[in-house]
């Protein structure tokens, strides 16, 4: 009998021997990718701001820096962050993903819109009654408007800053740094954004639980459209014309049809939705939920949400970079913002720091060209695909990709251009995140040769245990 048990024994640890020689996998608990295959995104980096340092993946700090409002400028391709705690200003170099100044504005800055006309940043300064305008780096003027200036935008067609006015129930009306109007509208006016489709201003009326349509050529108020309760931020879909309103009390988005101002659909989110904006290189629309710490990404084309994404504590405002295609959001609570790439991966993942050193030059890549890629460390290299070169972006991995530290390969691309405003020689430390898509071998053909060798096994030592019986 114990020579019996010994041998069952034997069978067992020549099994797990197998298994493990022929490397099957063991499930493991909890998500290998953080969210990577996410379809709306993940969070793949948490700038915090107040130690200017970039951390990879969704980390909540703390500090007491109150990040609110949050603008874009396609002219330097930088993120201008309101805070209204210090009063300031941070800029955030969408290149690096790092603070490179910060600028002292009035008391209380909220929102912000880019002026392309003059190149100027608003930003709204509710505590000071004043918006500050911006010129890169420096503040050129500060214009008195109404009480408590909450939300700002920009209208195209006239060339107008509309700055609505929460307090004085108003909106003011700016000409470069003048205020040419005041609009009365309805009660406690928070959100704004433009419609190009009918040159209209939208403002989200949060005290008559209403959004109301401004005509900017005659500055008047032609309709009022009733949405949720207590309706906040607003944003502008352009690829099918409609108006998504964050209804902060019934965690809401109201999608109006800016044809017939009318709304069409209701859709739930999370708790106390605040901050909106489109992404156009996928057609969402990202919802910053202040009570839930996430961000609900809205699919346009059926206005269903399709994914919710962890981010800091209480994310207010939100924006979209077009120049990195990265959505960034504003942690009120966390004294950060978080970094959302919307691209989605597969398989496996690798975090890696690449140091590059570049010379900034313009340069361009035609169809069927042969490239040169040399870098200082591990890069992900993929071939027989559009690719895209360039520091602290998006990566886009096709199958069979390589990972290996000097590559020269022919790459077949569509369009390919990397191009800088200047001919300095820096050295740039970034933290990426490499994917690797290589495909899996299948596990088939080693289950067979395991179950065989089992059997082979067990066969053998049974023959033994009957040829051992006294």
């Amino acid at each position: 009998m114990a020579k019996r048990g010994r041998l069952i024994a034997m069978i067992f640890v020549s099994i797990a021997i197998l298994f493990l020689a022929f490397g099957l996998t063991v499930p493991a608990n909890g998500s290998q990718n953080s969210g990577q295959n996410n379809p709306g995104g993940y969070v793949k980096y948490t700038l915090d701001l107040l130690n200017n340092t970039l951390i990879n993946g969704n980390v909540n700090t703390s500090n007491p820096l109150r990040p609110w409002g949050i603008t874009y400028d396609p002219s330097n391709g930088y993120i201008y962050v309101a805070d209204c705690h210090s009063n300031t200003v941070s800029v955030i170099n969408g290149a690096t993903n790092t603070v490179i100044a910060t600028i002292p504005v009035g008391s209380g800055p909220r929102g912000g819109a880019y002026d392309p006309s003059n190149g100027y940043i608003y930003i709204a300064n509710w505590d000071s009654d004043t918006v500050s305008v911006i010129d890169g780096t420096t503040v050129i003027a500060n214009i008195t408007v109404g009480i408590e200036p909450f939300g700002v935008a920009y209208d195209p067609s006239n060339g107008y800053i509309y700055v609505t006015n929460w307090n004085s129930c108003t909106v003011s009306v700016i000409n470069g740094t003048t205020v040419i109007a005041n609009i009365t509208v309805g009660q406690r006016p928070a959100g704004v954004a433009y419609d190009p489709s009918n040159g209209y201003i939208y403002v989200a009326d949060c005290g008559s639980d209403s959004v109301l349509v401004i005509n900017g050529n005659t500055n008047t108020v032609i309709a009022n459209i009733t949405v949720g309760i207590w309706p906040w931020c607003i944003a502008y879909d352009p690829s099918n014309g409609y108006i998504y309103v964050a209804n902060s009390y019934l965690c809401t988005v109201s999608v109006i049809n800016g044809a017939t101002n009318t709304v069409i659909a209701t859709i739930p989110v999370g708790l106390a939705p605040w901050g909106v904006a489109y992404d156009p290189s996928n057609g969402y629309i990202y919802v910053a939920n202040w009570d839930s710490g996430t961000v609900s990404v809205i699919d346009g084309a059926n206005n269903t949400v399709i994914a919710t994404i962890p981010v800091g504590l209480k994310p207010a405002g939100v924006a979209y970079d077009p120049s990195n295609g990265y959505i960034y959001v504003t942690n009120f609570y966390s004294g950060s913002v978080s970094i959302i790439s919307t691209s989605v991966s597969t398989n496996s993942t690798s975090i890696s720091s690449v140091t590059t050193s570049t010379k900034s030059t313009s340069t361009s890549v035609s169809t069927n060209s042969t490239s040169s890629v040399s870098t200082n460390s591990t890069s992900s290299v993929s071939t027989n695909s559009t690719s895209s070169v360039s520091t602290n972006s998006t990566s886009s991995v096709s199958t069979n990709s390589t990972s290996i530290s000097s590559v020269t390969t022919s790459t077949k691309s569509t369009s390919t251009s990397v191009s800088t405003n200047s001919t300095s020689i820096s050295s740039v430390t970034t933290p990426i995140m490499l994917t690797s898509t290589n495909q899996t071998p299948s596990v088939v053909p080693t289950l067979v040769v395991v179950v065989a060798v089992v059997v082979v096994v067990s066969l053998a030592a049974l023959l033994m245990i009957k040829l051992r019986k006294p």
